[in-house]
């Protein structure tokens, strides 16, 4: 008989001939540190991060693998637990992201080894998990266990519960979350964190772990509902009742991208000007809309009341939007408020506040342990490097009271780190005295969330081994670029390069104006330019049919802030004649797009100030170099020598004597445009100059221009990287900006201003409805928005570029997954969504689904106490019905009380009749007259 697949038992085993063993190597259970030299068996040592050892030791005959179980199938894990455990690494990468072994994954990233009683101990809500399908799993806690909730329960929270939420995304990224109501109880929340924290190593740690508290939840939470979140009061009631009476409820929403619903006590005073408000009362959900209230909110308000129609109500009941600019209408919807106005205060929002000083420090502390003075040191402050993170360590990300705290963790950290980084987080919330309600994050490397990206100056995701890496060469530097065999770069133009964005390829008019005393007077010297000034260029083209404006704002590096600030109102004035249809474009000296020089025919000339074209010895230096993609840009500088460039060429005029200087890395075009600046500047010299190359120049020239100093051989880039555009919502009431995840173009609200952020640009998008008084600022906003940016960026190097509703750039559009025409969130979205529900009111009857619960409220009485002519004196003898009890309602109507009141008026009092509860009003007649009397 063959015993290598059959588990012997461990008597067997020392019966065998043995060379002075002791007994004890040959347990298949974990055993203490053991030198493997004392056994002939196959031993294999594994330590995790926590700092034990443990030793598997397997039988000569065993081939058993190992089996997490974060990777193992449960059914297959309770048949196997008393199996012994291999240490022995699994070819196979099942259940690693990384593709390492599941053996060593499940240690390195926290997952226990399994015991015996392993199965026994665990959450039985966790045996049905099947972690290999996507998609998103909710448990309630009720009491000491967790109750999994249907699908069309996701999304609302009752405020007395605590909930454990985890989801599986298609690309199989793990996020868990733990969530507490504010009415619940300490039991149940601490319940739920334990469970957290036990499916957490369940699954091999999440890559997103957070804690989640009502009304301050993170972005990486939100990011489940896009529906929205709606608050329930109280508790979820357990028992299920056969009939209960329906108390209206009253949802306050807030909210943006990510729209909540609090629950609050019906009052007339939550029915304002600029808030959205559902009443929910069975079987009409009323959606009350404030006059001034932007469509966004208003779409939102009605999105969740239809949530709540199609997932509680199973769509029986109809949606009514009530607008308050419609008195007739607002006046009778609340008149259903009977009680008097509160004064108590308003629920607690989580509305964005003003920014202030400490919620614009950004300070990152290494975590090494749970003393907050001793174990968190800082470890840098803004503006925050990439590089700071190490792979090893645990960094917590500190950015104000108001704002989400962040627990990054490296790839290589060790157990301890991992498990305690939430309770870390709380400990130094707890110091620095934030708030309770404050929510923590714990996210792993490679799985950082964009809110904490924004946080770093230099920030850059790990490209993948297929993607290859393009860098920017000029005529004049490529003959340097060296590239190693296990280099991927390739090279890449300009109109390649993700980076640059372009405009319409076909040719148009320009024409340039200039900024003198105030006032801008037209500039017939195309392409040529002064730095102590400031200037327009409107360019004019056809694109997709239609004219395309596009306004450049060049500022002079040395013109002064006076001028810079009234050109841009200059700009502004130029955009509103235009019918705000042109696209502003903030040029700075030297930073030039390949776009604005097509508008110059490719050739610019920029002198340095008026003061020096008129030295006294009339001694000049331009700069000649290729710029951009094929254009020519020249500069005037100062004739010395340290502002030679190896990439370049320079022609030096000094009275009659011209030179051409030629740098080593120049090239031919650039050569080229040299010749012919001589021609422009001094045609006299034209064919009779001195030809200077690098390193051998001659004693003349160097006398022009002074002694011998070293200078630069290549032009340095200040420019920025580009990252993935995130897009802002300015609130001019709290002068803000309010972070819009997931953004897409209904977002986007005809009567809001948005920033769109690519990190190296900014793109203002106004809508058609922004104030004038909105648009005058729109540099100001800039401006400022720079300034509170955590990244700490320079505004010189930022692009800035100004669009309106209807007139955007495809360099816009094309960050948007989807761009249409009429694809606004505004005033037509709205009036849509109001049609399609009074449509789908039409096809609901509600008075077939309603329920007359006023019964419960009535004495009960028996059946044959109704029957008699003399009833007492708290019986509504119209209703007699209302007063049986359910029990005695089915035995004598022969129905139940449900089906009952789902019949016709006239099949209920058939019924009645049967059951000689039907009403017979008394019928009263009146006495003849006596006629004898009148005789």
């Amino acid at each position: 008989m063959k015993e290598n697949n059959l588990i012997r038992p461990k008597s067997a085993l020392v019966k065998r001939p043995m060379s002075n063993r002791p007994a004890s190597a040959f347990s298949f259970r974990p055993t203490s540190v053991k030198s493997v030299q004392d056994s002939d068996c196959h031993v294999t040592e594994l330590r995790p991060k926590s700092g034990k050892s443990l030793t598997f030791q397997i039988g000569n005959d065993r081939l058993t693998p190992v089996v997490s179980v974060s990777s193992a199938g449960y059914s297959q894990f309770k048949r196997d637990v008393k199996t012994p455990i291999s240490a022995r690494r699994v070819s196979s990468s099942r259940g690693s992201a990384n593709g390492r072994s599941t053996a060593l994954s499940s240690i390195r990233e926290g997952a226990r080894s399994p015991t015996p009683n392993a199965f026994n101990d665990m959450e039985p809500a966790f045996l049905e998990l099947r972690l290999d399908q996507y998609g998103l799993t909710v448990w309630r806690v009720q009491g000491k266990t967790l109750s999994p909730l249907d699908q069309n329960e996701h999304g609302f929270f009752h405020e007395g519960n605590a909930y454990v939420i985890l989801n599986i995304s298609p690309n199989f990224e793990r996020s868990l979350h733990y969530w507490r109501g504010t009415h619940c109880p300490e039991a149940d929340f601490q319940h739920a964190e334990e469970k957290a924290h036990e499916l957490d190593k369940i699954i091999s740690t999440a890559h997103i772990f957070s804690r989640e508290m009502q009304g301050h939840e993170s972005t990486v939470f939100h990011r489940l509902f896009q529906e929205g979140i709606v608050y329930i009061e109280g508790k979820h009631k357990v028992g299920i009742t056969k009939a209960s009476s329906y108390d209206m409820r009253m949802y306050v929403i807030s909210g943006r991208k990510y729209a909540r619903a609090e629950c609050v006590h019906p009052n007339k005073k939550y029915l304002q000007s600029n808030t959205v408000v559902i009443l929910d009362g069975f079987p009409r959900i009323y959606v009350w809309i404030g006059e001034k209230t932007g469509y966004v909110l208003r779409t939102k308000g009605i999105r969740l009341a239809r949530k709540i129609q199609q997932k509680q109500r199973s769509g029986r009941c109809h949606v009514v939007v009530v607008d308050e600019s419609d008195k007739n209408l607002s006046e009778a919807f609340k008149r259903k408020f009977n009680e008097p106005i509160l004064t108590n205060e308003e629920p607690e929002t989580n509305g964005t506040t003003t920014s202030t000083d400490d919620e614009l420090q950004v300070i990152l502390h290494r975590v090494s342990g749970d003393k907050v003075l001793y174990d968190m040191p800082e470890a840098a402050s803004r503006p925050l490097h990439h590089r700071y993170l190490t792979k090893r360590d645990c960094y917590l990300l500190h950015r104000g009271p108001n704002n989400p705290i962040y627990v990054w963790i490296g790839s290589l950290a060790m157990e301890d780190e991992i498990n305690g980084a939430i309770s870390r987080a709380q400990s130094f919330a707890k110091h620095n005295e934030f708030s309770t309600r404050i929510s923590t994050c714990r996210i792993r490397e490679d799985h950082e969330p964009t809110e904490f990206k924004q946080c770093f100056c230099d920030w850059k995701d790990k490209l993948s081994k297929d993607k290859s890496l393009t860098k920017r060469y000029s005529a004049g530097n490529i003959g340097r670029a060296l590239f190693s065999r296990s280099d991927k770069r390739t090279i890449a133009t300009v109109k390649e390069c993700w980076s640059e964005d372009l405009l319409g390829e076909y040719r148009g008019t320009t024409q340039i104006w200039v900024l003198n005393n105030n006032k801008l007077e037209q500039w017939d010297h195309t392409g040529l330019f002064t730095n102590n000034k400031c200037f327009l260029v409107l360019y004019k083209t056809v694109e997709r049919s239609h004219y395309q404006h596009i306004l450049y704002i060049w500022i002079g590096s040395r013109s002064n802030e006076d001028d810079r600030s009234r050109v841009m109102e200059l700009a502004l004035q130029k955009d509103t004649e235009l019918d705000n249809s042109a696209i502003l474009i903030r040029v700075l000296d030297g930073k030039e797009p390949q776009h604005f020089m097509t508008t110059l025919q490719d050739w610019m000339i920029v002198y340095d100030g008026e003061e020096n074209m008129k030295a006294e010895n009339g001694l000049k230096m331009f700069c000649v170099r290729d710029f951009a993609d094929h254009a020519t840009r020249i500069q005037q500088v100062v004739p010395i020598w340290s502002n030679l460039n190896s990439s370049a060429s320079f022609v030096v005029l000094s009275g009659d004597d011209a030179f051409l200087w030629y740098g080593k890395y120049s090239g031919s075009t650039e050569r080229e445009a040299a010749k012919e600046l001589i021609g422009i500047l001094c045609p006299s010299r034209m064919f009779n100059h001195e030809l200077v190359t690098e390193n051998k120049e001659s004693s003349a020239f160097s006398e022009l221009i002074g002694s011998k100093a070293e200078y630069e051989e290549d032009f340095k880039d200040l420019s920025l990287d580009r990252r993935p555009a995130c897009l802002k919502l300015y609130d001019d009431d709290t002068n803000c900006f309010e972070n819009i995840d997931n953004f897409s173009q209904e977002d986007l609200s005809e009567e809001d201003l948005y920033i769109l952020d690519t990190y190296n640009q900014i793109y203002l998008w106004c809508g058609e409805r922004v104030s004038n008084s909105m648009r005058t600022k729109v540099f100001n906003i800039a401006k400022e928005y720079i300034q509170t940016d955590l990244a700490g960026r320079n505004f010189e190097l930022v692009s800035l570029w100004i669009a309106s509703q209807r007139s955007e750039p495809v360099a816009f559009t094309k960050h948007f997954k989807t761009w249409n025409a009429l694809g606004y969130s505004g005033r037509h979205t709205y009036e849509v969504l109001r049609k399609r529900i009074r449509q789908e009111n039409a096809k609901i009857d509600i008075n077939q689904n309603m329920v007359d619960v006023s019964f419960l409220n009535q004495p009960k009485y028996n059946y044959k106490v109704l029957l008699k002519k003399e009833l007492p004196n708290d019986v509504d003898d119209t209703r007699k019905h209302t007063h049986l009890s359910e029990k005695q309602f089915r035995q004598n109507l022969k129905i139940s009380r449900l089906e009952f009141y789902r019949l016709p008026f006239w099949k209920q009092n058939q019924i009645l009749r049967s059951a000689r509860l039907f009403y017979h009003p008394l019928v009263t007649t009146t006495p003849l007259p006596d006629l004898s009397l009148a005789i």
